[in-house]
């Protein structure tokens, strides 16, 4: 078959009813030989070394922000109560 007689993928709905139709008892077998399957795109060292950035992107970003919550956090509340223990004396030499 020439490649311009060729057609695209069939419609998931026109695909199924193919498969419910080739399912019958003495179906005729599904015309399925012009479909053309859409290219796979081609997996480069570029690609894949856009996606491998992305993703130390994204980590270092998670890790950042998970590393500094918990850092942050305890050293925060210490200063808190320091400050509120400060207060209190101050107000007790009154």
């Amino acid at each position: 078959m020439p490649s311009s007689e060729k057609q695209a993928m069939p419609a998931l709905a026109e695909a199924f009813a193919a498969l419910l139709e080739a399912e019958q008892p003495g179906a005729a077998p599904a015309k399925t030989t012009g479909w053309v399957r859409p290219p796979v795109p081609a997996i480069t060292d570029e690609l894949v070394e856009r996606v491998a950035q992305r993703v130390i992107e994204r980590l270092s970003d998670r890790v950042v922000r998970e590393t500094t919550t918990a850092l942050v956090s305890p050293i925060a509340e210490r200063l808190v109560r320091e400050e509120l223990d400060r207060i209190k004396a101050a107000i007790k030499q009154l």
